[in-house]
């Protein structure tokens, strides 16, 4: 009995399966048979096709075999089958995941008492992807339109159909089959009058059980036009939608240059002045113009607003609303965008970078009113291997008009040309809605609530050992009467159980606490486990560096903080309390006006214990908090590029007083040594800080739509003084071949003798100081050190005074005095305003000068000429006398073609400051076209008539004309505005901006 018990354990041991005179035997006890290839066709595949999979077995033999496919690093079984008589097997599995790795395994038999060794295939791969096509079109001389159709998978015989769009629908132009290239082409399929205003697509017909693709739709173009002086150059770019084939551009109607690939841009030097742009996009769909844009070019260009020796250089442009940025290792730089997208920057030709494209679109999930968005971005360190990217931003969860929502932290792959939607993983916040950000939620491990609009999930970053850092906003900004007081909520900041007002340190694919953090308990699932640090109104931005981790924390009405906290005081000391920046309690060193906290009726008495001694860490740097302020945290200018003496400083910002600085910080965290960098002329808004793929620091610029870096260029500038005062030298006019010496010939002219003849010396007397006004009074010698002696042959006297400097104005009138002694000379941006005398004998009319002003800097200059008589004096004042009036021209569109040569059209002035209604007068020139070049011809000035209808013709210059229209108004100071012009075209003219079409 015993026997017949063994030898049925020893069976079931052994037998897996017995069918039909097969013993199959576990693979593990089986030994191992050489490797098949294992064939995939195809191998680069279309999500839903069928891909075979083959391979020879090396026994001759019918058998069972799996298919496995990888699947999170482990096989999985998608198929079993059986080989053929010839150790064939053959399987067809669909391609679904974008990649996919298969083998066969064929298992260890005995058949027919003969032993079949175990047999793995080689792996096979499958690359996936949805089958896209897109069409381009393109016109040949004449108007003959081509089309070309590119796909993104060859499957020989599938037809594609060109379309065009009718009233009735979509009607076929042409079709073809695709042959063994990845470019179908359809050579002059129509003419530009066939396509003009039309749109165009490309359909491929359903194939072998896929179904139909329409590519994109071609759309006839539109366009809009920018200019920027770059010194006395213009960069006109222009964005285009639709089938564009080249854009042309034109300055003051002529043609400055034209571009046959995006991104269209043109580089002009006009003269001094003020210019309109235009752009033609020129298309097989037609053409059209952009509305004008303006752009003055200064005679003078004022202090770069950048210390000596940098450029803040624009790399990138035409973001909307950038928050964030990353370095990625390729060299390419991912951005966020506010209101949900991520962007990436990559090289293209010349060194340059090619125009950014989106690779995730998170906008429809993504709340981006206020202060909120997507608003952080980290890259992995481990990318390389991984692909990982972060993104932190507010999540649109929302409803019934409750101003609560929550945050949170996800992460995506790069598969090489895009972050995968389909890869996302929650990271930190996977509790979201109403059970996050109810008030009883709110201590919810995993969640951030948020109430309205501000103070969100902002920085990320990682620490030495690979923790993810997340930057958390008090989640508590809105508006009470009594301020802080009023937000009860902002306490939430000092509870270690709530996700706000702090800075995570976290696991980056658990999003739980990692040990070492102060009150990590268990395995790190509360929220208090999560906690590095807390006590933060807005850590909008921090750095990690050299075992510091730097934060700005926005200020609430007093200051902004750069606070430091050193690694190795908080991580792995047990017992350690969370260090503790001290808001909403502190703001800065100071207690916030929350009343009496330690009165029995406080709501406020946990702060009490906050502002005790030691219970707080205070800012290492602040500043006050004027007329706003947000401070950017920012990153250490490491990179040898830059020069020994800035190498290693700590460069920072902030957003609403627009302002870089520099600082030394210590390895204790101690900041000193902070210095201006970049004043609101140059600063950009800066938004986050970091270091690019050149290892320079690069800055996002929120105001600007940019991406800047900041540049070592070794080039020094004049001496500068602050804007709104004047750097002031003194010249020497004395001495033995002084110009009040030599005999003046009798002239009718000799009374303005010397002094329209003299010019101030290049050396100075002295030092150049930094004044406040263009002011001077004084017998005696004032570049004079005391008790220095003026040992000139005349003490006192001949001698120049010069002064230079920046004011910054709002736009409008300006009515500039000169008083003085003597002769005086004023030069407002590079442009003389008096060069004359300026004593009380001449009348005040003389002296005075009315100046129209831009909103802006402008360099103001000025001279004092001082002779032989006992005061030296000057006065240079000026103030706003008038704001300019507001002026707009109503016509058809720039580029318009004039209907029976008829021009209706009206104008629309105000006064802002409330005067009178502004006069106007429309101005109409005719601009005769000889080639490229013209000449205009004042055509009708029409004066005090606020629309009309005009009667136009070129007759002048048939086929040669166009019409350049403006509207001028000036209020009753004098004041004068002009509208940007409009070009209008005759029919059949083809010249400047008015064609042709191809």
């Amino acid at each position: 009995m015993r026997r017949v018990v063994g030898s049925s354990v020893v069976l079931g041991a052994c037998l897996v399966v017995s069918l039909a005179g097969w013993l199959v035997l576990p693979v593990a006890l089986a030994q191992a048979a050489p490797h098949p290839a294992l064939l995939a066709s195809p191998a680069t595949a279309i999500t839903g096709e069928a891909v075979t999979l083959r391979t020879r077995l090396g026994s001759r033999a019918a058998r069972p075999v799996r298919v496995e496919r990888s699947t999170g690093g482990r096989w999985t079984t998608v198929a079993r089958t059986r080989s053929d008589r010839a150790g064939v097997v053959s399987s067809r599995q669909r391609a679904t995941a974008a990649r996919a790795t298969y083998r066969v395994v064929a298992p260890a038999v005995v058949h027919r008492g003969r032993r079949l060794p175990a047999v793995v295939s080689a792996v096979a791969r499958v690359t996936a992807s949805p089958q896209t096509a897109t069409a381009a079109l393109s016109t040949a001389v004449g108007g003959v339109v081509s089309a070309a159709v590119t796909v993104s998978h060859v499957r020989p015989g599938r037809v594609v159909r060109l379309q065009l769009e009718s009233g009735s629908g979509w009607s076929t132009l042409d079709s073809a089959e695709i042959g063994r290239t990845r470019s179908v082409r359809f050579p002059a399929v129509a003419t530009a009058t066939q396509t003009a205003g039309r749109r165009v697509r490309a359909v491929l017909a359903p194939y072998d059980g896929l179904p139909a693709v329409v590519t994109p739709v071609l759309a006839p173009p539109t366009a809009e036009v920018d200019a920027a002086a770059d010194g006395r150059d213009v960069v006109v770019t222009a964005r285009t939608t639709g089938a564009v084939e080249r854009v042309r551009f034109f300055g003051d109607g002529v043609l400055i240059g034209e571009d046959a690939s995006a991104p269209w841009s043109v580089t002009w030097s006009p003269r001094i002045g003020e210019h309109d742009v235009v752009a033609r996009a020129v298309s097989p769909l037609g053409s059209t113009v952009s509305p004008v844009a303006m752009v003055t070019t200064a005679a003078v260009v004022a202090d770069s607003g950048v210390a000596e020796g940098f450029e803040l250089e624009e790399v990138q442009g035409g973001l909307e609303l950038p928050t964030s940025a990353a370095t990625l290792p390729s060299g390419g730089v991912l951005v966020t965008e506010k209101g949900g997208r991520v962007l990436v920057v990559e090289h293209g030709e010349d060194d340059g970078f090619a125009p950014a494209r989106t690779v995730l679109d998170l906008s429809a999930e993504v709340h981006s009113e206020g202060d909120a968005g997507l608003i952080g971005l980290a890259v992995d360190p481990g990318f390389v291997d991984n692909g990982f990217v972060y993104v932190s931003f507010v999540r649109d969860d929302s409803a019934d008009g409750v101003d609560r929502r929550s945050q949170q932290v996800a992460r995506f792959t790069w598969d090489g040309e895009r972050l995968d939607p389909a890869s996302r993983h929650v990271v930190l916040g996977n509790v979201g809605g109403e059970a996050c950000w109810a008030e009883d939620n709110v201590r919810t491990p995993d969640c951030v609530p948020l109430i309205g609009s501000a103070h969100t999930i902002g920085d990320l970053g990682f620490d030495d050992g690979g923790h993810l850092l997340v930057g958390v906003g008090d989640g508590s900004l809105y508006y009470t009467p009594d301020g802080v007081r009023g937000r009860l909520e902002a306490l939430r900041v000092q509870d270690p159980e709530v996700l706000a007002g702090k800075v995570l340190r976290i696991d980056s694919e658990t999003g739980r606490g990692v040990p070492g953090n102060p009150l990590h308990t268990g395995d790190g699932s509360s929220n208090a486990s999560r906690v590095l640090a807390m006590g933060f109104r807005n850590p909008f931005r921090f750095t990690h560096h050299d075992g510091l981790l730097v934060v700005g924390d926005v200020g609430e009405g007093d200051v902004e903080e750069i606070d430091t906290l050193v690694f190795d005081e908080v991580i792995d000391r047990p017992g350690a309390s969370v260090p503790n920046f001290g808001w909403p309690c502190l703001e800065g060193d100071g207690p916030t006006p929350l009343g009496v906290v330690d009165a029995p009726d406080s709501p406020w008495q946990a702060c009490a214990a906050v502002r005790a001694d030691d219970a707080t860490l205070g800012p290492s740097y602040s500043y006050p908090h004027v007329n706003g302020g947000s401070v950017s945290g920012g990153v250490f200018l490491d990179s040898d590029a830059y020069p020994a003496a800035f190498r290693g400083r700590y460069v920072f910002g902030d957003y609403a007083q627009n302002h870089i600085r520099t600082a030394e910080v210590d390895h204790h965290g101690v900041v000193t040594g902070v210095a201006p960098f970049a004043d609101a002329t140059a600063a950009g808004g800066p938004v986050k800080f970091f270091t690019g793929p050149d290892g320079l620091v690069w800055s996002v610029s929120i105001m600007h739509g940019s991406l800047r870096r900041i540049r070592w260029t070794g080039d020094g500038l004049a001496d500068r003084c602050p804007v709104g005062t004047f750097r002031r030298t003194f010249h020497d006019l004395d001495g033995p071949d002084s110009a009040f010496d030599e005999e003046i010939p009798p002239s009718p002219y000799a009374w303005l003798l010397p002094y329209a003849a003299i010019q101030l010396p290049v050396e100075a007397m002295a030092p150049a100081s930094c004044v406040d006004g263009i002011q001077l009074s004084t017998t005696g010698s004032p570049w004079l050190a005391d008790g220095e002696v003026d040992g000139r042959a005349h003490p006192g006297d001949r001698f120049g005074a010069s002064w230079r400097g920046r004011i910054d104005v709002p736009e409008g009138t300006y009515r500039f005095t000169v008083s003085g002694s003597e002769w005086v000379r004023l030069w407002v941006d590079g442009e003389p305003v008096h060069n004359f005398w300026s004593n009380g004998w001449w009348s005040l009319e003389q002296r005075q000068h009315v100046v129209e002003l831009g909103a802006g800097q402008h360099v103001v200059r000025a001279e004092l000429v001082h002779g032989d008589q006992g005061l030296a004096a000057a006065d240079v004042a000026w103030e706003q006398v008038g704001g300019p009036p507001e002026v707009s021209l109503d016509l058809p569109a720039n580029g318009s073609v004039a209907t029976d040569n008829l021009l209706s059209w009206s104008i629309t002035a105000t006064d802002p400051d409330g005067g009178a209604e502004p006069d106007v007068v429309l101005e109409v020139d005719f601009l005769h076209y000889t080639g490229d070049a013209l000449h205009a011809h004042p055509s009708s000035r029409i004066v005090g008539q606020r629309s009309g209808s005009l009667q136009v013709s070129d007759e002048h210059a048939p086929g040669s004309g166009a019409l350049r229209v403006r509207a001028v108004a000036v209020d009753e100071t004098g004041s004068r505005s002009r509208s940007a012009p409009v070009y209008v075209c005759f029919a059949g003219g083809a010249v400047g901006p008015c064609g042709p079409d191809w």
